[in-house]
């Protein structure tokens, strides 16, 4: 991961999964999974003013009519507020020039930088990854066609998210900059903002379930044009998360999950209205704390992991190689059921020599795939042709 996910891993070190489509609509994501070729049917539609549906993210939205698009981020951290306005208008027409906007933006964009490993995932999936002239930095990108080109220089490295070079983002010149947005991220981006270049602030790990979270790729698609595109494409990965879904409706046994690790003396845990929760009960399993409400993870004491899972029958996400990897961060570590029984998977099986972790990429706009991996560990009867894809256990 690169960008703002590495301070996410601290706090919510997790897991993911995977299984091709079956379905036969105009586009296949599948087809995207394993290189960079794409299917997509001449017949979808392109015209400017569709209008797709914003179904379950809660920090977007999308006005369109035939003359421009309004397109909206609310501020999570401030009620009421909105972190970003944007419209964003035809090529070759004139800008009709709305005052609230933050920016006004002719489409579709021919130049984006993108500093967050999400943003290359939904890139991918909509086909414009040879729109990317700049990234943060090269060293967790798991994308080879991108990782070639930073390496061949015809893609940028513009810096952390706290520290772009604002020198070099002048020199790309890119018609946007895709930033993960945070509390307080406009302050910080004053000379950024000054300086004229079009930014967006993306802040679908705001989001607490795993279809929100990929239906960011509506939002990210309304740059190129191809909001009728990404609707395709989400609505095809919402169909799978469900069909999975109902796979264990009405399976009896829950086995009891824990998840990730002690970091630095604390040992966070998703909370009630985390995704990763809401993944674990629909993957079939059953949590400690999935009643318990609180702003982000649990912040928790080993000892009251220790106290509460003990006997948990699965484990995962934790931030480790291996099981003897586990043991010698924390002897105790040992002392759970999951691991004494050896039922430990993280989400680190597709890694790239650089350290780039594609979980952090395709993953966040594949929750169907996510889904499906959980549920292989959880019940593996129920999907008994499924091969973990994110996923591995523990040796």
């Amino acid at each position: 991961m690169y960008g703002l996910t590495i301070i996410l891993m601290k706090a919510n070190w997790i897991s993911a999964a995977v299984l091709g489509f079956t379905v036969t609509a105009c586009y296949s994501p599948n087809n995207q999974l394993e290189g960079n070729e794409s299917v997509v049917d001449a017949s979808v539609e392109t015209s400017f003013s569709f209008k797709p549906e914003i179904t379950y993210a809660k920090n977007f939205t999308i006005e369109a009519n035939e003359h421009y698009k309004l397109v909206t981020v609310r501020n999570p951290w401030q009620e009421s507020d909105t972190l970003l306005s944007l419209v964003l208008y035809p090529t070759g027409t004139e800008d009709p020039a709305i005052e609230q906007a933050d920016f006004t933006i002719p489409v579709p964009i021919e130049e984006v930088v993108a500093t967050s490993s999400p943003h290359i995932g939904y890139l991918k999936l909509i086909d414009e990854l040879d729109k990317v002239t700049g990234v943060a930095e090269d060293k967790y990108l798991y994308n080879a066609y991108i990782y070639n080109k930073v390496s061949q220089g015809e893609v940028a490295q513009v810096g952390s998210l706290k520290s772009s070079n604002l020198e070099i983002l002048l020199d790309v010149s890119p018609d946007l900059v895709m930033r993960t947005g945070y509390d307080n991220v406009r302050n910080e981006d004053d000379r950024l903002i000054e300086s004229g270049i079009p930014v967006s602030y993306n802040i679908e790990w705001m989001e607490t379930t795993m279809l929100a979270r990929a239906e960011w790729i509506k939002y990210v698609g309304a740059f190129f044009n191809k909001d009728a595109m990404a609707d395709s494409i989400f609505r095809q990965v919402e169909q799978e998360y469900l069909n999975a879904r109902l796979l264990t409706t009405k399976v009896e046994n829950r086995p009891s999950v824990m998840t990730g690790n002690n970091f630095k003396g604390t040992w966070y845990m998703p909370s009630a209205d985390s995704y990763l929760t809401k993944l674990i009960l629909d993957a079939g399993g059953d949590y400690h704390y999935k009643d318990e409400q609180a702003t982000g993870s649990l912040p928790l004491s080993f000892e009251v992991v220790l106290d509460d899972m003990i006997e948990a029958d699965y484990w995962i996400g934790p931030r480790a190689e291996s099981l003897k990897e586990l043991e010698m961060m924390d002897e105790r570590y040992t002392l759970f059921k999951a691991f004494r029984a050896g039922n430990v998977y993280t989400f680190n099986e597709r890694m790239s020599e650089n350290g780039g972790n594609d979980y952090w990429e395709s993953g966040m706009t594949r929750p169907d795939l996510i889904l499906k991996d959980v549920i292989k560990i959880f019940h593996p009867e129920l999907l008994p042709n499924h091969q973990l894809y994110y996923y591995k256990k523990l040796q």
